[in-house]
């Protein structure tokens, strides 16, 4: 994020920004694997009766699956959603016994969520069909993300 400045604006250099044609092309082939996946990845969750922040946050709790689970300011954080919509997602996916709260062992002030057995067995499934997904669509975003640093990328390193 060095290319984002404290107003969240973008900001690179005139070099920086001068593009040719083909890493235009690159970029755009880039984001369009990209969104693919992701397209993929909606479709999954809405699949299993999820919405895809649900699958994200059920993803996340399993990432950051501490002693007794992430807390909801770790979930907003890795989310990168304030800490109301953390919560939110959690009594949504609590109601559907897919997570649960769990009082912290040192300060009982401290909530964690983790996941259930159900909500282990229903990531796992999705874990399992995106980890499908990226073995046919991974190789095109791996060169599609190659063609976008090409040789600019290998200049740039090698200086």
């Amino acid at each position: 994020m060095d290319h984002i400045n404290q107003d969240g604006a973008c900001a690179v250099s005139a070099s920086q920004a001068d593009l040719t044609g083909a890493e235009y092309r690159a970029l755009g082939g880039f984001r369009y694997q990209i969104r693919r996946f992701l397209h993929f990845s909606e479709q999954a969750a809405r699949a299993e009766g999820l919405e895809p922040q649900q699958h994200q946050l059920m993803l996340a709790i399993r990432v950051l699956n501490g002693p007794d689970g992430p807390t909801m300011g770790e979930l907003a954080e890795y989310l990168l959603i304030r800490h109301h919509s953390a919560v939110e997602l959690v009594d949504r996916l609590a109601k559907r016994g897919l997570v649960e709260r769990v009082r912290g062992q040192g300060d009982r002030r401290q909530v964690r969520v983790r996941l259930t057995a159900e909500g282990q067995s229903k990531l796992k499934w999705l874990s399992s069909a995106h980890r499908a997904e990226l073995s046919n669509s991974g190789p095109l975003l791996v060169e599609a993300l190659r063609t976008l640093l090409g040789p600019r990328a290998e200049g740039e390193r090698n200086v």
